[in-house]
């Protein structure tokens, strides 16, 4: 069970960094061309603003599971700093914890959302597209994060036994 948990993950974390980068490059060349839009012809190009935002959606969740795997995301250490070892580990497991239920949330209300554009039949306002293809991105970079935020809530139980096995 560990091996395909590890081969999930290893296997996500290569995801997460090949969209972020192909989110990246996408964006960057369509809002140059936007801007080369705007210069010759005076005009704005509407779906390069439109793809672009939700390209950043999913770049952001993507950025998200990525920074829970390198133990960068945002938090306060005022607590953390004052307690011993085995209690930041304890805080750190738990804050994985609460952190991967909040994604299984969002994965949860956005799939409900995807089903409601769905069924609904909303189109995006410039391209027409159905709404339910950039909606998906939601809960797919959810999956991603949530994936990466239990990876670490495991990696800091471990961390939390080693140190257990250490003081015995």
């Amino acid at each position: 069970m560990r091996k395909v948990f590890a081969a999930v993950d290893r296997v996500g974390s290569v995801l997460e960094k090949f969209v972020s980068c192909v989110c990246v490059i996408l964006m960057s060349i369509l809002v140059f061309i936007n801007v080369i839009a705007r210069f010759v012809f005076n005009h704005s190009l509407a779906f390069s603003d439109e793809i672009s935002t939700y390209l950043f959606v999913l770049m952001s969740f993507m950025g998200t599971a990525i920074a829970a795997r390198r133990g960068a995301h945002l938090g306060l250490s005022i607590v953390t700093d004052k307690v011993s070892p085995r209690a930041r580990a304890v805080i750190g497991t738990l804050m994985y914890i609460i952190s991967a239920f909040f994604c299984l949330l969002i994965i949860i209300f956005g799939v409900q959302m995807v089903v409601s554009q769905y069924q609904l039949g909303q189109e995006s306002a410039a391209m027409q597209w159905p709404e339910w293809i950039y909606g998906s991105f939601v809960p797919i970079g959810a999956a991603f994060a949530m994936l990466a935020f239990i990876t670490g809530a495991f990696d800091q139980a471990k961390q939390l036994s080693h140190e257990e096995e250490e003081g015995n």
